[in-house]
């Protein structure tokens, strides 16, 4: 099985799609806005909205609106 074939780019998954962070990655500024909404490796989300400019996500109960560019640092195991 190749796990490497799911790992990509949260801003790629579809509506509805769910994933667990495994990695981060952007400078301190992205870091730390991530790190707010309590995105960090190991975390599980899900996407509920994916059009435009931005994604709608769930994580730990809470709705969090995130902008693609930021979306892109945030690399995802699809499931």
């Amino acid at each position: 099985m190749n796990l490497k074939a799911n790992v990509k780019p949260l801003a790629l998954l579809d509506e509805g799609s769910e994933g667990v962070v495994v990695d981060v990655i952007g400078g301190r500024g992205a870091m730390r806005n991530l790190l707010a909404l309590g995105i960090v490796p190991g975390i599980k989300i899900k996407v509920l909205g994916n059009r435009g400019g931005t994604l709608l996500v769930l994580i730990n109960g809470s709705k969090f609106v995130i902008g693609r560019g930021l979306a892109m640092k945030v690399i995802v195991h699809a499931k």
